[in-house]
């Protein structure tokens, strides 16, 4: 009971993070901190905690998106069941690597369905765009950082009991 309590802390804790090291460091230094908040809690607690982590960082994205609402909600429980997809049959426990490999999915799976939704939504997506500004710069900064968030994250955990 106390999870389900602390997670949407936790996502709103991150997202401001993410927001307060977008404003002073711009693209390259603002790592995907709620995905990685969704990827902790598939590895740590397990598929139902990971989609309440999801539902909540969508929820909080989208109060500040220009897409329409529920359409980070989506992505970001897509990007949930590929953390499920990938810890079933490509983690190996305690591995680093196993742990950036799902990084590496994760982000790319949400930047395929931000661009798909909004292809859908507005208007055509320039691709070659979208991979150069937007995915290589997440994928760089958020894998840098996400062995050191995964660990605090793990200690916060077990701090909490949870």
């Amino acid at each position: 009971m106390r999870q389900i309590l602390l997670i949407p802390i936790i996502c709103y804790l991150a997202l401001l993070l993410e927001f307060t090291l977008f404003n002073l460091f711009g693209r390259w230094g603002d790592p995907h901190l709620l995905l990685l908040v969704v990827i902790f809690f598939n590895l740590y607690s397990g598929i139902r905690f990971s989609l309440w982590a999801a539902l909540w960082a969508g929820m909080f994205k989208d109060c500040f998106s220009t897409m329409p609402f529920g359409t980070n909600i989506f992505a970001y429980v897509v990007c949930a069941y590929v953390s499920l997809a990938v810890r079933k049959y490509c983690y190996e426990r305690g591995s680093d690597i196993s742990r950036l490999w799902m990084v590496l999915c994760v982000v790319t799976t949400h930047t395929v369905v931000m661009g798909l939704t909004h292809k859908m939504t507005f208007e055509e997506v320039q691709w070659l765009d979208v991979w150069g500004s937007i995915w290589l710069p997440e994928l760089v900064i958020t894998a840098a950082v996400a062995i050191l968030v995964f660990d605090r994250l793990r200690d916060l955990a077990k701090l909490l009991k949870f």
